[in-house]
């Protein structure tokens, strides 16, 4: 199913909780208001299997932190059982030295760790929390229990952007399959904390000279570097980027019930709680859940529809995906 842009939706994000043990300065927390009451595992399948229904193959479990869940395993297995072939999840990894081997075995198919410094004392002033040497523990649990792809995101700003290729060194020491390197997002913290934005234009130009092959990915027409040790880094550049939009092949389930259609809109949201948790039985309420993902298709658009002059040949790239796009001036609600 495509939206009115020609954007094809594949991918379910799927927010499990609020509730962290880290307090990262520059959390988006999804772009959601915090809320109370949680999906059950059997109401978050109904969500995904009508999704499957409309192209979805791929879920992400995040949070907050998704291990935090003690009926983690349970929505695991209840995703796996209604035919998502690629279910992930986003983690700070300090749990999954534990819990790896039973994620793999419930269903869970990979993990992207959140890893936002090279060391213990730069790890402490972006998470609050000493528990570096947990989460890398977490890291190798992940690659024994096989799950993979296994991937690093490490958000860039102006603490940690020196240490960057530093950290690519430790991803492929660590044997890691991909790092994204990922822009400063002005949602949820990150508002406060966007002093520390750097772009990452610096970065890209040194990872030309350092790769072997460059590529674009179609998901939010992300450029890929792939080093000589075969670890991929994916650059993500959300910020006021109408290329990203218009790859974007997203929607998401929030932890209140709702079909979110873009992380920085609050507009664009269809919910479906009540539907979830009413007295009906369950075809009534797959029925209602295939209207409301018609409805999420028809209101989802780009945040970012327009690009300057100054992208130049970029531009007829952005307007092969957005085809209403005039490609003028920018089309932000964000600083």
């Amino acid at each position: 199913m495509l939206d009115r842009y020609g954007r094809q939706i594949e991918d379910l994000r799927v927010t499990l909780t609020h509730t962290c043990n880290f307090s990262c300065f520059f959390c988006h927390m999804e772009g959601e208001p915090v809320a109370g009451d949680l999906l059950s595992p059997k109401e978050i399948a109904l969500v995904a299997s009508v999704a499957n229904e409309f192209g979805v193959r791929s879920v992400k479990l995040t949070g907050g932190e998704p291990t935090l869940r003690r009926d983690l395993m349970d929505v695991v297995s209840a995703l796996k059982s209604v035919g998502i072939e690629d279910l992930s999840m986003t983690t700070n990894g300090v749990l999954l030295g534990k819990l790896a081997r039973g994620l793999k075995d419930a269903g869970l198919d990979r993990v992207n760790v959140s890893l936002h410094a090279l060391t213990p004392e730069g790890f402490v002033k972006v998470t609050g929390v000493n528990a570096f040497h947990l989460v890398l523990d977490g890291i190798r649990a992940a690659q024994e229990a096989e799950l993979r792809p296994l991937k690093l995101n490490y958000v860039v700003n102006s603490y940690n952007e020196r240490e960057t290729l530093s950290f690519l060194d430790l991803a492929q020491s660590l044997g890691v399959d991909e790092v994204h390197l990922i822009e400063l997002h002005p949602v949820g913290l990150g508002r406060q904390a966007f002093g520390t934005h750097v772009s990452l234009d610096g970065l890209e130009e040194k990872l030309r000279h350092i790769s072997s092959k460059v590529e674009t990915r179609s998901k939010h027409m992300r450029p890929t570097y792939k080093l000589s040790s075969g670890t991929v880094v994916e650059v993500v550049r959300p910020y006021r980027n109408p290329l990203f939009c218009s790859g974007c092949n997203r929607v998401r389930l929030t932890v209140k019930g709702e079909l979110k259609t873009c992380l920085y809109r609050e507009d664009k949201v269809i919910d479906v709680f009540e539907v979830l948790r009413g007295n009906l039985v369950d075809e009534d309420k797959l029925n209602f859940l295939r209207t409301a993902f018609r409805m999420a298709l028809f209101i989802r658009e780009p945040n970012f529809k327009y690009g300057p002059r100054s992208y130049g040949e970029q531009t007829s790239e952005v307007a092969r995906f957005v085809p209403r796009a005039r490609l003028l001036r920018y089309d932000s609600r964000l600083p």
